[in-house]
């Protein structure tokens, strides 16, 4: 995205947010919300770690617990990682096209970022490799709007928890479907993931 940040008003109930792989989730507050969204800034990696291990205990915490995965290491995991990403910047050879959601203050809470596609055969170009919203703002059309200036409407591959229909419906919204694939990480097994494509 070029230029200066894009602002919304949000307040469309059709499209609720979730992340890949979350759980339904609460109600937002009543009325209209502002946010921007723009390319983030190395400044931005404490709060991106924050929402992406937050985004992680909604998504994720019925199946998965412990410091590991949503306490203080996983915090500087994440710090690390997303440090490491800013800094390297949307130039070096790999990296992802990253959008962050801001609220009215400007802090991040929201992001989206695509990768290269990790698929060993890929059946699209493009990958919606991350997406997490912090809970406050579900259902404020703010994850949809962080997807489509994201992959601008193109044809793109996501894997997302199988076990979450609310998610898949989110996504169906978008345009995706699942396309037979299924694969089980190692590391959380218990968490198989589908591939949807558009």
């Amino acid at each position: 995205m070029s230029g200066s940040p894009s602002t919304r008003t949000t307040s469309d109930p059709a499209f609720p947010d979730l992340r890949i792989g979350a759980p339904a989730a609460a109600p937002s507050p009543s009325g209209p919300r502002r946010f921007t969204i723009d390319a983030p800034v190395p400044a931005d990696a404490e709060a991106i770690a924050r929402v992406h291990v937050r985004g992680w205990e909604v998504a994720y915490g019925h199946a998965l617990d412990g410091e590991e995965w949503f306490g203080e290491p996983a915090l500087r995991r994440r710090l690390e990682q997303w440090t490491a990403t800013l800094s390297a910047g949307p130039d070096t050879e790999g990296a992802p096209r990253v959008l962050v959601a801001r609220d009215e203050d400007g802090v991040p809470v929201g992001f989206a970022a695509s990768w290269p596609v990790r698929d060993p055969e890929p059946v699209r170009e493009q990958e919606l490799s991350t997406l997490y919203v912090e809970p406050g703002w579900h259902g404020t059309g703010l994850a949809r709007e962080l997807v489509e200036e994201l992959l601008g409407g193109r044809s793109a591959s996501l894997w997302v928890a199988e076990d979450n229909p609310r998610a898949r419906r989110f996504y169906e919204k978008l345009g995706f479907a699942p396309d037979g694939t299924r694969q089980v990480d190692e590391r959380w097994p218990q968490l198989p993931d589908i591939r949807m494509v558009r």
